[in-house]
């Protein structure tokens, strides 16, 4: 509570009994004590234990107003103000009282004065703000000073934390707002917006976003005046622990919900200690914020879908017209390669007559020529690599419209029952034997049954995709770790090879559709490995380390286990 008390009196004696009522001094308290061993507890050691206050005196009310107005452009304003009326030099208590009010119109005004010649009417319209302004006659007693200063100073200060606390709602009100607002189509853009409105809630200049994922802390967006090295040293003291709004010295830490496993973690700029009321207020914002990016984050997997099923609408026509040519092409390389074989027939048959005795010397001789201007053995191989080439790239073609129709049609085959997904995992081992064999070693660790509700052919597909990958990754030869268990209503499932790992900036676009590092690739594998897993309604995320091979995490609903614990 505010201790601060101005009293303003043009004699000495009066500000000396303020003091000795107000702010009693160590000599008194002394004396007091003493008297108490003598004596026993005396009336004067009952006075000295009440309420004590920093009190600053004045004898004119232009230097009692210097103080106040100081006071208060330090941000240390007095609480309340004892003014005596008659003042013969200077202003007098009115006039004080009125110039002091204008430099701080929160202080309580208790005008003193032995006798009254200004209607109280006359002082409330002089000094305003009566509800701050009170009038006591002399003389008084001195209970009754300290109940004034003990009931205005606590009046004081509700009033005071009420204003902070109405400021800190508008203050909140005007965030949510913001926030609810907000015209981005990505988290990415949002996180500024979001870090900003919690630095400027919480008082505080600098501050960063850090994002954990699987143990590890990185940075998603920081304010200018951090430097890498402190925002490193921060992100030491987090840990996956944090579950609520969290205190670190002087760093605030406040985690969003659970899907985003994000932390703002406001520096050291931030005042300590903040209010239980502040703290709460916080929360609130922390839990809008948390609303808004899951907000942000649907309506980009919405818009991501949409453009999906936009380039698969768009896919399927381009197939369409595309099947045609690619077919004519196809026929017309095969009809190349039969006409090249009567040619080569007949290449032998002339070569055959240039063995028969008796051909005409003319024609000998422009059929050796042709034979020393033209390699036809030499000719036979160009074409039939021309004709390779062709069906290749016309089988690629095929596979990839392949592809991109199963990419696009995935919708249309969802087709979820009850199945064992143990007997999936092991079904597509038996798919991939051939290339397994020769240099993988598998290790296969996963219960049975796991049973769930499941589209089994999609999962199949899931399950390939990823192990083709690993295979790839590892160049045929390495270790490949499958794993599956239920855990909370939830099926787990993991796929993990010793291969070299996935670089970071990679990791963030390997679900993206048409991205891919290899020459020949389509980028529609794991896209559609993760079209399939988000139709069952799970997760799938990557973990992988340079060096250290990768692991593909999937999550899927046990929905059987949900329907027979119904059904029971």
């Amino acid at each position: 509570m505010s201790r601060k008390i101005i009293v303003i009196d043009d004699e000495e004696a009066i500000l000396d009994a303020y003091l000795s009522i107000l702010s009693p001094t160590e000599r008194n308290m002394n004396t007091a004590a003493l008297e108490t061993v003598l004596f026993g507890e005396s009336r004067n050691q009952k006075e000295f234990t009440r309420d004590s206050y920093e009190v600053t005196t004045a004898l004119q009310g232009e230097e009692g107003f210097e103080k106040v107005k100081i006071a208060r452009e330090k941000g240390e304003p007095f609480t309340l103000a004892f003014i005596d009326v008659q003042m013969p030099t200077g202003w007098d208590g009115l006039m004080t009282a009125k110039m002091i009010r204008q430099a701080d119109s929160d202080i309580e005004i208790v005008i003193a004065t032995a006798y009254s010649d200004r209607s109280r009417s006359e002082m409330l319209e002089m000094v305003g703000r009566p509800e701050k302004l009170l009038y006591l006659k002399k003389p008084f007693d001195p209970e009754e000073i300290r109940q004034l200063a003990l009931c205005l100073t606590k009046k004081w200060e509700s009033e005071l934390k009420a204003r902070k606390h109405r400021e800190q709602l508008e203050r909140l009100l005007s965030s949510v707002r913001h926030l609810k607002t907000l015209s981005v189509s990505s988290v990415k853009d949002a996180l500024p917006a979001v870090l900003e409105e919690v630095l400027q809630f919480a008082d505080a200049r600098r501050g960063f976003i850090a994002k954990m994922d699987g143990g590890r802390v990185s940075v998603e967006i920081q304010s200018d005046c951090i430097s890498p090295s402190e925002s490193d040293l921060l992100m030491e003291k987090l840990s996956d622990g944090l579950s609520g709004i969290s205190q670190i010295g002087n760093i605030l830490i406040v985690p969003l919900k659970d899907r985003f496993k994000t932390l703002f973690v406001l520096v050291p700029d931030f005042q300590m200690p903040v209010s239980g009321e502040k703290l709460d207020l916080l929360r609130i914002l922390a839990e809008t914020c948390s609303d808004v990016l899951e907000s942000v984050s649907k309506q980009e997997q919405f818009l991501k879908n949409e453009k999906i099923a936009t380039i698969g609408q768009v896919a399927s026509g381009f197939i369409h017209e595309i099947n045609s040519p690619l077919m004519d092409i196809i026929r017309v390389a095969d009809m190349y390669n039969l006409e090249g074989e009567e040619m080569w027939k007949l290449f032998g048959a002339c070569s055959g007559l240039l063995k028969v005795n008796g051909l005409p010397p003319g024609i000998r001789e422009e059929m050796d020529d042709l034979n020393k201007r033209f390699d036809p053995e030499k000719m036979r191989k160009k074409m039939a690599r021309y004709h390779s080439i062709m069906l290749n790239g016309a089988s690629r073609i095929r596979k990839l419209m392949e592809n991109i129709r199963n990419f696009s049609k995935w919708s249309d085959r969802f087709e979820p029952r009850h199945h064992d997904v143990s007997d999936a995992l092991e079904d597509t081992l038996v798919l991939a034997h051939n290339i397994l064999k020769y240099g993988i070693t598998v290790h296969k660790e996963w219960e049975r049954p796991l049973l769930a509700k499941c589209d089994i052919n999609g999962l199949k597909q899931v399950f390939l995709n990823l192990i083709l990958n690993a295979v790839q990754a590892m160049k045929g030869v390495g270790h490949l770790w499958i794993t599956g268990k239920r855990a909370d209503g939830t099926l787990l499932i993991s796929i993990r090879d010793s291969g070299p790992g996935i670089p970071q900036e990679t990791k963030n676009r390997i679900f993206d559709a048409f991205y891919t590092t290899k020459t020949d690739g389509t980028g529609l594998g794991l896209s559609i490995v993760k079209g399939v897993i988000d139709k069952h309604g799970g997760s799938i995320r990557a973990e992988c380390e340079l060096g250290e091979g990768t692991g593909f995490h999937i999550e899927i609903p046990d929905v059987m286990r949900d329907a027979v614990m119904s059904d029971a």
